[in-house]
């Protein structure tokens, strides 16, 4: 399975009735817009995703869940999300269906590239005990989502990712934020 991270906690829903690290969740709006139209009126553009892993630090959600039980302040606002994509749509180029163009059909060589967590903007999950299809996390797309959105939606849990691999994948996603973009620079080649 090459470094894929694995999920073996499928069945576990929710420890102290608190969101952890790693959480997976299914079927979770963000909302895109909100529009005020010339007559008062308010539309919420959302989009729905299918799959979101939670990356906050665990420390955190422990400290935040303890605050808002013992309503004390340093309380998180929003929770850090990331989409899962299905890796057979991802192949295709289309995990974002309809919202938008995210590219050409990836061929095998790449994704075997991907799923062994060789590129710093992907990493790749399994689920040997779950029916649940192979997912690829994209660090270049995460969002925040109201921390009290996120707990009104507990029943929404699918599973969270082992311990073990919790802590990689919040390494791999701080990694890939945290590159340096360098300019190209031209090298005058010349001749000896």
């Amino acid at each position: 399975m090459n470094n894929a991270t694995v999920v073996r906690r499928p069945d576990k829903k929710v420890e102290d009735g608190r969101i952890m690290q790693g959480d997976i969740f299914h079927n979770i709006d963000i909302v895109e817009d909100v529009i005020v139209k010339p007559d008062g009126a308010i539309l919420l553009k959302k989009i729905t995703f299918p799959l979101v892993i939670c990356l906050n630090q665990d420390c955190d959600l422990h400290t935040d869940f303890i605050h808002r039980t013992e309503n004390k302040s340093g309380s998180l606002l929003h929770l850090i999300v990331a989409p899962l994509f299905e890796i057979s749509s991802f192949r295709e180029g289309k995990n974002w269906g309809d919202l938008m163009n995210v590219g050409d059909r990836i061929n095998s060589e790449r994704i075997r590239y991907i799923k062994a967590n060789n590129d710093p903007r992907y990493h790749y999950v399994v689920f040997p005990e779950k029916d649940m299809p192979e997912l690829i996390i994209d660090f270049k797309y995460f969002f925040t989502i109201n921390r009290d959105t996120l707990y009104s939606r507990l029943d929404h849990k699918v599973c969270s990712v082992d311990d073990l691999f919790r802590d990689l994948i919040n390494q791999r996603f701080c990694d890939y934020l945290s590159r340096i973009g360098l300019p190209e620079i031209e090298v005058e080649k010349k001749e000896l």
